[in-house]
């Protein structure tokens, strides 16, 4: 061996290992058996800009969301227990009948309850009602004005309520919508409060419901023994108005012919006292 090799030697990085004994073995094998944990390395949380965050919120939210799930729906009734009544205020008027007779018949109570439009003078009042057997149901109603704004239905129920009771109330029209119950067109409330119109020519009542922003939806004139409807356009400004109703929101209905009558229907309204003299 040259000199060289003995150099080399003498250095070698990996030598054979010693023979090792049973106890070094038996050790080895017990390591190589223990399991090992590895160390969880933690990563800082990613920071969103603001916008990126919130739309992502909003995706989270909108996943975990049923897509059935239910809306509470609403009462058309409130009911409340006074002693031996049931007062029941009506939360919306304008709700259809099948919807207050399921909330009547859920507190065991068999009543019919409907709405009809109304003119201004008679909303809130009952048109109809047969109370059936059992206790008097008593209604009762805050005065509203031609908007549904501020007015207030309630009905006083007796606990011992029996059979089946039906009633009709009077309500605000929607814009568009027929009467089905009119009050007198001079009554507070009315177009044509404080108008003593009977005799007036068609077109002094023209311009009067023009300056109170109404119109005039149509005639009834005499024709032989029989009257007739006509359109607005259709009767002169001459004839003569003899009598006038309510007959939608802005609008009434006239009956009017060529000359004028004796008769004065003008004043028949409650309200006629607070005209003064006309």
């Amino acid at each position: 061996m040259s000199k060289v090799d003995r150099m080399l030697r003498a250095i070698d990085p990996a030598p054979s290992a010693p023979q090792q004994g049973r106890g070094a073995q038996e050790l080895l094998e017990e390591i190589v058996a223990t399991p090992v944990r590895v160390r969880r390395r933690w990563r800082w949380p990613v920071i969103l800009p603001l916008a990126a965050a919130l739309a992502l919120a909003a995706v989270i939210g909108v996943a975990f969301v049923p897509k059935a799930a239910p809306l509470a729906p609403s009462g058309a009734l409130a009911f409340q227990r006074s002693g031996d009544e049931l007062i029941v205020t009506i939360i919306d008027l304008y709700a259809d009948p099948e919807r207050y007779r399921a909330e009547f018949q859920a507190r065991g109570l068999d009543i019919d309850l409907s709405f009809t439009p109304g003119s201004p003078s008679i909303v809130g009042q009952l048109v109809y009602s047969d109370s059936g057997e059992g206790g008097q149901i008593e209604y009762a109603h805050q005065a509203c004005e031609e908007s549904q704004d501020g007015c207030e239905f309630a009905l006083r129920i007796p606990a011992d309520q029996a059979g089946n009771a039906t009633l009709v109330l009077a309500r605000p029209a929607r814009p568009g919508e027929k009467y089905d119950s009119m009050g007198f067109a001079d009554a507070p409330g009315e177009l044509l409060h404080c108008v003593a119109f009977t005799n007036l020519t068609v077109g002094g009542l023209r311009a009067v419901l023009a300056e109170r922003d109404g119109s005039i939806a149509e005639f009834k004139v005499m024709d032989g023994a029989e009257s007739r409807r006509v359109g607005a356009a259709e009767v002169p400004d001459n004839w003569f108005v003899t009598d006038v109703w309510p007959w939608a929101p802005g609008k009434v209905q006239v009956e009017a012919g060529p000359e004028r009558v004796k008769r004065a229907n003008q004043q028949r309204s409650a309200g006629g006292d607070d005209c003064g003299t006309r």
